[in-house]
């Protein structure tokens, strides 16, 4: 500053200032030390349905957990990448032997070597020897690390992420099938991607919309929003001229407000086109499924069931694995229906004598849904039917007298675990098992012997359960 006047000197200093904050940033800039690295731009994305299903165990008639979120590790280098799930109240026993939609996300595209996946609040409600409910709270949380073998991938289109918790891996039982307690570990969870194939070949791990059952939310030209029940977030349905509307509904402007039921499809572009929509109840109805513990009457008057999942006016999630009475006394054979689905009923005559479905028939063990004008009470209050519908339901045993058919049908006899829901409910201990052309044999080839599972429409004829598979699993 020697060549400053005194009159300038604050002014030279403040060149001085200047120039010496641009060396530094110029410093900074380049590849020196000190230097910071921006960070990476986020990853691309592709459209993902995520759907959960379960692995079922005798005696549970309500499995509830809430997933969190789900962070991705990749293989190799690179940050971690996380799926975010709203928030919602899972009921895994209902789910046994198929895997429902909860949410379609932007998951970040990538190959990954594991997930933490985060659980929280599971509690699970089950049958006791004597028949009543028992229910058992698990801890507020917990993460697992699932490690993928091999590498799971999340590539340029849409696609689905499957997670299949087992329950059997979770809970501890006694011989007794009573619950003990229950931990969630690695083996607990089978997570794996999937294609979304033609739509006439979907299943339920590639595409298929299977009675998703919810309140219709809003209506946007040929589009509805659905609220799912306890388990589901909101979804949106396409319809378009082939769309069948019924059960009062005549065109998606009908929709708006109602509770209702839908069959259909996942487009390749990861959206969801309605092709059944069946109105249930209105806004000031509600519909709740679940498993019958006792009936009263022969025909039946009352029902008491525990209930596993539901929709409408006073249904929450605190009311899944609770009691409560139905009153179906008045009911005409009119009232009851079996919920078809994707059903192949392929030369059988449902309802039938072997198929029957009606006040005389119903029996404990049945998996049922509730169509009520009103809303649901407090718990061990007692629902006003007006419609009783069959619903899927999942069974476990040992194969005998397996007699093959053509088409891939056959008939077989399954003997109960002593710790199933039905055993103690009937005599005999065997479900003879009915399998279609068009069922879904994941089992592979079934023969005498072999342990499998059995999805699908389970009727009581008076003398021993008759079931037509939707579905048959390992």
């Amino acid at each position: 500053m020697r060549n400053c006047r005194p009159h300038r000197i604050v002014s030279c200093a403040l060149a001085l200032l200047s120039t010496i904050l641009i060396t530094m940033m110029a410093g900074g800039c380049g590849g020196g030390g000190g230097s910071s690295t921006p960070p990476p731009p986020p990853p691309n994305t592709s459209s993902t349905q995520i759907r959960v299903g379960d692995a079922s165990t005798d005696r549970v008639v309500a499995f509830q957990v809430t997933i969190g979120n789900i962070i991705l590790t990749p293989v190799g280098a690179g940050p971690s990448q996380q799926v975010q799930i709203p928030t919602n109240r899972l009921d895994l026993s209902h789910m046994a032997g198929k895997l429902e939609p909860v949410v379609i996300v932007n998951a970040p595209q990538g190959t990954y070597a594991s997930a933490i996946v985060n659980i929280n609040n599971p509690i699970v409600t089950f049958l006791n020897g004597s028949g009543s409910l028992v229910t058992i709270p698990g801890g507020a949380s917990q993460s697992i690390t699932v490690n993928f073998s091999p590498a799971l991938t999340i590539g340029t289109s849409p696609a689905i992420l499957n997670i299949d918790i087992n329950a059997a891996n979770t809970l501890t039982v006694d011989a007794s099938g009573n619950v003990l307690g229950f931990n969630f570990s690695s083996s607990s969870f089978t997570i794996s991607t999937s294609p979304i194939v033609t739509e006439s070949l979907q299943q339920d791990r590639t595409g298929e919309i299977e009675s998703v059952v919810g309140q219709v939310a809003s209506v946007s030209g040929a589009n509805f929003t659905l609220n799912g029940a306890q388990g589901g977030s909101q979804l949106v349905f396409a319809t378009d001229s082939t769309t069948l509307f019924f059960g009062g509904l005549t065109n998606v402007a009908s929709t708006a407000n109602q509770i209702v039921r839908i069959d259909g499809t996942t487009r390749t572009d990861g959206t969801l086109l309605a092709r059944r929509v069946e109105g249930v109840e209105s806004q000031t109805g509600s519909e709740m499924d679940g498993l019958i513990t006792s009936v009263i009457g022969a025909p039946a008057t009352f029902l008491t069931i525990a209930s596993q999942d539901g929709t409408g006016s006073g249904m929450d999630s605190s009311k899944i694995g609770a009691p409560f009475n139905v009153s179906v006394s008045g009911m005409t054979a009119g009232n009851y229906g079996v919920n078809q689905g994707k059903m192949d009923f392929t030369g059988l005559a449902v309802p039938s004598t072997t198929f029957p479905f009606d006040a005389t028939t119903l029996r404990t063990g049945q998996r049922i849904s509730i169509e009520s004008p009103g809303s649901v009470p407090l718990i061990n209050g007692t629902i006003p039917a007006d419609k009783i519908k069959l619903e899927q339901q999942a069974i476990t045993g040992v194969v005998s007298n397996f007699t093959a058919g053509t088409g891939g049908a056959a008939t077989f006899d399954l003997t109960l675990p002593t710790t199933s829901l039905l055993v103690g409910t009937l005599s005999p201990t065997v479900v003879h098992v009915f399998q279609q052309p068009g069922t879904d044999n994941r089992f592979g080839t079934i023969s005498n012997t072999k342990t499998l599972r059995v999805r699908g429409l389970l009727f009581w004829t008076g003398s021993n359960f008759n079931i037509i598979a939707r579905r048959i699993t390992p």
